[in-house]
């Protein structure tokens, strides 16, 4: 009996190897043009799994060109974290389960998104770290790191500690130090950052913007990413603009505010790249919604007004105009993020609503819109002498 098991088990592993030597010389044998058309078309999570299957795809899919043509096929996609945390978590939906759902937003808990249980059609995996230093704190609290995303890359910025920025991409841990930006000796209102990209030049530029508590006077300042140096912009701004909301918003070539002037009045600010010069926009209108914020949603310009019963949500249909603001959604706002999920283009967005307050909701996180790229950072930074470094290769961020 026992001769009889030994050789069935020897005849099954042979047929069993056979047949998976007959898959791989079968994929193998396909031309690199469909290989790699297959590989753009599956998301970014499926494509990192892939690059640890075998030393051939590794190589495929750590090709620069490759990396480059998977950007132009990813969608935006949602990442999260605690906030103070190092760890970033990349949203993954279930497609069954979201099926039904389809172009339906709705509302759900952040306690559904942070914490999925084993049924739950959300998953928070995987994890990537973003190089920041151990926690610190000053005077018993904790430091606040904000965090902005364009075309693949963070930047991270401190408004109590200016050793920390920095410019990385969360998915493969590459990141470098921008030159020190010099402190703001007078008496400041407000800071402000943005992060954008000059389409034009290819440059990713980081912008801060300080307005003086006295007289309102704006000062920009510039760094094109891979340069050395900060710059001050003379920029032509409205000298009845005394405060800028939240952090920018990035589209078509420019950054975009939500600011008020002395009057109460609120408009869409956008500093333009290519001109260096900011334009207005009208908002949306508002039935005395309280609450507001500006993001940018397949291609155009949102804005979202909520209380505590309604979230309604506008788009721009033609940029700059602002007669072609339409309503796209409204939907009873009853938790702290926004779902939207659209089967066709396999486009699953979280946003987090203006409405939300940890104290309230349980949770204090940090929701980000953003496009994953494999893209190495020296193929994306222009610049002379820029030293590109890796988290996974570090022991000491400080």
């Amino acid at each position: 009996m026992g001769k009889i098991i030994k050789f069935l088990f020897q005849y099954f592993f042979t047929c069993q190897l056979r047949k998976s030597q007959v898959r791989k010389s079968c994929f193998t044998s396909l031309p690199i043009d469909i290989i790699t058309d297959i590989f753009v078309r599956l998301p970014i999570e499926s494509v990192l799994i892939c690059r640890c299957v075998c030393k051939h795809w590794n190589t495929l899919i750590s090709d620069p060109n490759f990396a480059k043509l998977l950007f132009t096929y990813t969608p935006p996609t949602t990442m999260i974290r605690h906030l103070h945390s190092r760890i970033f978590h990349l949203v993954e939906y279930d497609r069954i389960k979201w099926h039904e759902r389809k172009n339906n937003p709705l509302c759900c808990s952040v306690f559904e998104v942070l914490e999925p249980n084993s049924n739950s059609s959300i998953k928070l995996d995987p994890k990537f770290e973003i190089p920041l230093p151990d926690p610190k704190s000053i005077q018993g609290r904790k430091i606040y790191v904000d965090v902005l995303s364009c075309n693949g890359l963070f930047y991270l910025s401190c408004l109590m500690d200016r050793d920390i920025s920095l410019v990385c991409n969360p998915i493969t841990g590459e990141f470098i130090r921008p030159p020190k930006i010099a402190a703001i000796l007078k008496p400041c209102k407000q800071i402000s950052w943005g992060f954008g990209f000059h389409p034009k030049t290819n440059q990713y530029k980081v912008m801060r913007i300080h307005i003086s508590k006295h007289d309102h006077h704006m000062v920009v300042e510039m760094h094109t990413v891979g340069t050395s140096t900060w710059i001050n912009i003379e920029v032509d701004y409205p000298k009845h603009l005394i405060k800028l909301f939240d952090y920018s918003t990035y589209l078509n070539g420019a950054l975009h505010w939500i600011g008020m002037d002395v009057d109460g009045n609120i408009s869409i600010w956008a500093f333009n790249f290519d001109t260096e010069r900011f334009q207005s926009f009208p908002m949306a209108p508002n039935d005395q919604y309280p609450n507001f914020a500006l993001f940018e949603f397949r291609g155009s310009l949102c804005l979202i007004y909520c209380n505590e019963l309604l979230a309604k949500t506008w788009m721009m249909e033609r940029y700059g105009v602002g007669e072609s603001w339409v309503p796209i959604l409204t939907t009873s706002q009853l938790h702290g993020c926004l779902t939207y999920h659209d089967s066709e283009n396999q486009e699953f967005r979280i946003f987090a609503s203006p409405w939300y307050d940890p104290k309230v909701h349980g949770y204090n996180v940090e929701i980000i819109s953003h496009v994953p790229t494999l893209i190495p950072l020296k193929d994306i930074i222009i610049g002379d002498n820029v030293e590109v470094q890796n988290i996974y290769s570090r022991h000491n961020l400080n």
